[in-house]
């Protein structure tokens, strides 16, 4: 609760009410408070899915603290690598261009960490991304996390206000990225939207069997997610679907 404190103030959340995790929202944003480990991060994932009306695609974000041989407490870092250390599975989040936050790999352990290395070390994330990953798409998953401790320090965990103060004091920079994140996350969806409502249109003209519909879906979107619009003036809806794929192959340089 100390970590999210510097969120739910910063962000105007209220509580929402709940049986198992503390939930808090607005409008936009929702926060989960899912506790320490990763079964209950992965736990966590999936209440706070089927509590905001099951919106698949949204953007997750793992906030916490955590520990690195050598840098300094405050210090904040941007996943790109998850390692799981008991079964060393690994996932590579995509991070976007000009991320202003450095990034780091961070090993998530079944019990707190002391022998630290160059990673960073948690309890939470790998079980947070491997929840996510049935709802998301990796683009749109992402992990933060604050410097808690190191060789030579580390913060007082029962300090509610040390621990706040810390996380206040690099929320603006969270703010920004998920800003610029949202901002991708609505061009990437409005786009989509629009290459759907444009095949679907396109389909209309044809008369075509459920499994050459799918395929010449396949084909159309490829096409429109590699050009710059949603115009298409190559195709002959009198000719038939196979001599249409090939002309988009041939566009596309296929």
């Amino acid at each position: 609760m100390s970590e999210a404190k510097a969120f739910i103030d910063y962000y105007s959340l209220k509580k929402k009410k709940t049986s198992n995790f503390s939930l808090y929202y607005n409008d936009l944003i929702s926060l989960t408070i899912c506790g320490i480990g990763k079964i209950n991060a992965a736990m966590s994932i999936v209440q706070t899915f089927y509590e905001f009306e099951k919106q698949k695609n949204n953007i997750w974000i793992n906030f916490g603290v955590a520990g690195h041989k050598k840098e300094k407490i405050g210090s904040i870092f941007l996943v790109d690598k998850v390692i799981d250390n008991e079964t060393k599975k690994k996932r590579y989040p995509f991070i976007l261009d000009n991320c202003k936050i450095n990034q780091n790999s961070c090993i998530t352990y079944n019990k707190p960490n002391f022998n630290y290395t160059n990673n960073l070390s948690d309890m939470e994330a790998s079980g947070f991304f491997f929840g996510c990953e049935k709802y998301s798409s990796k683009e749109f998953i992402h992990s933060i996390k604050i410097i808690s401790d190191n060789e030579k320090k580390k913060i007082n965990f029962f300090n509610k206000d040390e621990v706040k103060s810390m996380v206040l004091n690099k929320i603006e920079d969270i703010d920004t990225f998920i800003k610029k994140l949202y901002s991708t996350w609505t061009n990437y969806f409005e786009k989509k939207k629009k290459i759907e409502n444009t095949i679907r249109n396109i389909l209309i003209d044809y008369r075509l069997t459920f499994s050459e519909e799918k395929e010449f879906s396949r084909w159309l979107s490829m096409y429109f997610y590699h050009t710059s619009n949603l115009k298409i003036n190559f195709l002959d809806n009198k000719k038939d679907i196979h001599t249409n794929i090939q002309n988009i192959k041939k566009k596309l340089g296929i």
